[in-house]
């Protein structure tokens, strides 16, 4: 029987109906095509890097050159960006509210090879991954007309990816989305009620019945939530209060690439390196450190089925795959 269920975290609804599984054909997934480790084409590849803005901070080998080869990791403005830090304002309008798009586009490449992608990456190295990311985060929070920051990976051509070379973006915009916006207002209302956040208890939730939960460890708790808008998709949570991934310490980042690899290799072989999103949640830069109500989080949503009508009519996802089903395939307990 097909059921409603209330995603604590968002405040969204989702409709959980596995019996749609046994429709024929359920998953659209196409493989990635077959990649090399190097594309000449490619603006992300070593010996091109005169194709993208200089780097604004790049890992490299002691001797190299700023733009040149010699790198293992590379950040770089974002060549087509959808916020800038300057140039003129939009033309005035009457029939509608608009401003400029005011901010900062950045692009972390992962590593110089085409076609190692995170869940292939070696620990050290996605350890290095996620310290430069903080570090972006915080360089980029430092600037006054910034507001909030979004990091994402968009991996494969249905997850929104223009370039196949393993990449992440930042974006450092002065607007706070209105949905940011939205659940921050929702999380501070549900623990002025319940002196509790919705992190700690769902925390204290996933780890009390363990079906959900797909691993664990000093400083990070990852599960499929119960209402999962998407086959697959799973949530990793701080133990810590801390409401910016800014705040990530060094400490923590090798508890992190722990649990970020072991999820994204399980996806990656049960699935043959299927299209996904990651994504990072955080509150707006003004918040204070001390914030109890809200935490920074990551989501992967991975694009092994697609979204119709009825989700972009009622904004209600429908997941045809159980979260119980789902944290048991990332454990790798019913192949």
């Amino acid at each position: 029987m097909p059921e409603y269920r209330h995603n604590l975290i968002t405040n969204r609804w989702v409709i959980i109906a596995s019996q749609r599984n046994s429709r024929p054909r359920n998953f659209s997934h196409s493989s990635q095509n077959e990649l090399t480790d190097f594309d000449p084409e490619c603006p992300f590849c070593p010996g091109n890097e005169k194709m993208t803005p200089p780097e604004t901070f790049a890992i490299r080998d002691a001797g190299s050159a700023s733009d040149g080869p010699g790198w293992s990791i590379r950040v770089v403005p974002n060549k087509f960006p959808f916020l800038a830090p300057n140039g003129p304002p939009p033309p005035p309008s009457e029939n509608f509210n608009h401003r400029k798009a005011t901010g900062r586009h950045e692009v972390l490449i992962d590593s110089p090879h085409h076609s190692v992608h995170l869940a292939n990456q070696s620990f050290e190295h996605t350890c290095s991954i996620l310290q430069t990311l903080r570090n972006r985060y915080q360089a980029l929070a430092a600037d006054d007309d910034v507001n909030h920051i979004s990091i994402f990976c968009n991996h494969g051509r249905s997850s929104g990816a223009s370039l196949a070379h393993p990449h992440f973006q930042i974006a450092a915009g002065s607007l706070v989305p209105p949905q940011v916006a939205a659940q921050i207002e929702y999380c501070r209302r549900y623990y002025n009620i319940n002196n509790r956040s919705v992190f700690q208890d769902t925390i204290e939730t996933e780890l009390a019945t363990e079906e959900l939960v797909i691993a664990e460890n000093n400083h990070f708790l990852a599960f499929c939530p119960s209402a999962s808008m998407c086959t697959y998709e799973v949530y990793i949570l701080p133990r810590l209060l801390q409401p910016r991934f800014g705040l990530l310490s060094d400490e923590q980042i090798p508890d992190l690439a722990k649990v970020l690899q072991k999820i994204l290799k399980r996806l990656d072989t049960g699935y043959g390196d299927p299209d996904y999103n990651l994504i990072f949640h955080a509150a707006p830069v003004s918040v204070n450190d001390s914030e109890q109500a809200f935490r920074w989080y990551i989501q992967l949503y991975p694009r092994l089925s697609l979204s119709g009508g009825f989700e972009l009519a009622t904004d209600i996802y429908i997941n045809i795959i159980s979260p119980k089903s789902a944290a048991a395939f990332y454990r790798n307990e019913n192949d």
